[in-house]
This record gives structure tokens, C-alpha cells and sequence, in this order.
């Protein structure tokens, strides 16, 4: 054997080695024994990447979406199990859903949507979110609000979440609970708003309006016999953007990310803002007492969501 075919062959060789030691890491099953995502290590070259161990949802665009919403949150706690990087975290999630849902949107300019600036029928509900999304926004309230703006807020948060702590979401959509950030039918927040309000979208305003507000129409609602037209893409957008930054937290991090209800997780952090985050970092079910209604197993929200049967 010559010398060419000799080092041609331990070539191939190594390539065969590499690809044996190469390591797709199934990360822990939850509590319902379900594992999201997979994690492929190359030790040679000493990177990685992550698949999903079974699509979470039906159209190939918003696996994509998890994925690299999975990616961008593991990058970013890689660097650290700190507050700052929790925000951080926080806020490019709502940036990059705002700007899937902005590009969704301009793709459907025959027909735009029918929110704008005042139109806030949609801020009488309860709002999901998760722990990254809450630190966001109490550290956006702090940058933003004076001393005694900031208490006001606090104020009016407290009460809120007396009010409504302990309500289901059907009776929390009400005109006469509104959410604590919303100030002269305006958000107040809009910069830092969670997740599900940057997908959030209608193309009727007036039924909006009669679904919160008409009795009849209110109670239609709510049975499931009367809905409003919208665009799917963009609220498909924020769950896809959701469920890859909770997997990734969760599975490669080890923090809690189970959705919460907004009122209940500020009014928590502006009791123990110094702690609790903390606690949360440290793995702890911090915001247990601010935890929201799980509606994944909803065949409603499924559709609208996108969602496999089998995923979340």
C-alpha cells in the first residue's frame, strides 16, 4: 500500500471516529415524560447544536422559530445565571417576536389590522408570561418610572392582583378589569409588553369591542360560538417564540418557566425584588403563587396556537 493510500485511509478513518463520539444528548423528560430537545456535541470541535426531539408544532416555519428561540436563550444564560442576563433575555424575546409579527404583517397589507394607539379592548384580560418576561418589565419600570411614578404603578398593581388573584380567565375578561398598565386606554408598558400582546391582532375592532363589552356577544364569546377575524401568523409567532425560550430554560438550565399571570408575577417581584429573582436563578419555583392557567391541553388554543397534539 502506498503512502497516499495509506494516509487517505486514516482519514477516513477519523472521520468514522469523530462521527462515533459525536453525542445526541436526549435532555431530561418533564413531569408528563416528554423531552423537547436534543443536543448534539461534537468533542473535537467543541460545538453544538439543538434539534427538537419531535416537532412542537405543525408548520415547519414556527419549529424553526422554537429552535432558534432556544438557541438565542441558551446563548445568552450560557454567559451567566444573572439578572442582567435574565432581562437580556427578556428583551430580545420581545424584540424578535415583535419583529417576526411586524414582517408577518407587512406581508398582509391588503388588509391591515384594525389595532392602533387607544384601541385597548384587548387589555381586559389576564396575560400570560414567563419569569424572563417579568424581570424585563420590572427593570424597564424602574429605568422608566420617577420615585413617585413608580410607586403609583405599585399601587395600582397590588390592587389589581387583590382583586383578581384567584379569578379564571373567563372572569377575568372583564371592562371592569383592566390591566394595571393600562393608562388612558394606552399601555404604558408598550415597550416591554410580554410576548402574547406583540401577537395579538384583530381585523374588526367593533367586535373586539362587542366581545367585551355586549353581554350577549361577551357570553358568545366565552361558550366559543362567536370569534373575531385575525391573522394566525403572528400569535403563532409569540407561542413559537415562548416555547423555544421555556424548553431551552427549563431543559438546559434547569430554571422554572411555566407560564405565569402578569398581575400575580409583578405584584411578587415588588414584594421581594431583591430575593426572588435570586431564588429563581437558583432553580427555585419562585413565582409559584403568580403561576397562570396552563391552557395547553385546550383544543381551542391548540388551533390557534398550531400546536401538535402531542407537544406541550
Amino acid at each position: 500500500m502506498s503512502e497516499k493510500q495509506r494516509k487517505k485511509q486514516a482519514k477516513r478513518a477519523a472521520r468514522r471516529d469523530a462521527g462515533r463520539h459525536k453525542q445526541a444528548v436526549r435532555l431530561p423528560r418533564d413531569a408528563q415524560g416528554r423531552a423537547h430537545l436534543i443536543v448534539h456535541r461534537d468533542p473535537q470541535g467543541g460545538g453544538e447544536r439543538l434539534s427538537l426531539a419531535r416537532p412542537l408544532f405543525t408548520e415547519a416555519w414556527q419549529n424553526e422559530v422554537v429552535l432558534g428561540a432556544a438557541g438565542t436563550a441558551h446563548a445568552l444564560l450560557a454567559d451567566g445565571h444573572t439578572v442582567a442576563q435574565a432581562v437580556k433575555l427578556g428583551r430580545t424575546a420581545m424584540a424578535g417576536t415583535s419583529k417576526i409579527a411586524e414582517g408577518l404583517l407587512a406581508a398582509s397589507a391588503d388588509r391591515p389590522p384594525a389595532c392602533g394607539a387607544g384601541c385597548s379592548h384587548c387589555c381586559y384580560q389576564a396575560v400570560g408570561l414567563t419569569a424572563p418576561e417579568a424581570l424585563a418589565i420590572y427593570d424597564h419600570l424602574r429605568a422608566t418610572r420617577s420615585p413617585s411614578a413608580f410607586e403609583a404603578i405599585a399601587l395600582r398593581i397590588r390592587a389589581a392582583d387583590d382583586e383578581t388573584r384567584g379569578m379564571t380567565s373567563d372572569e377575568r375578561l372583564s371592562p371592569n378589569l383592566p390591566c394595571p398598565f393600562l393608562e388612558e386606554e394606552r399601555c404604558s408598558i408598550y415597550e416591554a409588553r410580554p410576548l402574547s400582546c406583540r401577537g395579538t391582532n384583530s381585523l374588526d375592532a367593533a367586535a373586539c369591542a362587542r366581545a367585551l363589552r355586549d353581554p350577549e356577544a361577551h357570553a358568545a364569546f366565552l361558550a366559543g360560538d362567536l370569534s373575531f377575524p385575525c391573522y394566525l401568523e403572528p400569535i403563532r409567532a409569540f407561542h413559537a417564540v415562548t416555547a423555544g425560550m421555556q424548553i431551552a430554560v427549563h431543559e438546559l438550565h434547569g430554571l422554572q418557566m411555566l407560564p405565569l399571570e402578569l398581575t400575580a408575577a409583578m405584584r411578587l417581584l415588588l414584594d421581594d425584588p431583591e430575593a426572588l429573582p435570586q431564588r429563581w436563578l437558583a432553580g427555585e419555583d419562585a413565582f409559584a403563587e403568580a403561576r397562570g392557567g396552563d391552557v395547553t391541553g385546550d383544543a381551542k388554543i391548540r388551533a390557534l396556537a398550531g400546536t401538535t397534539t402531542d407537544a406541550v
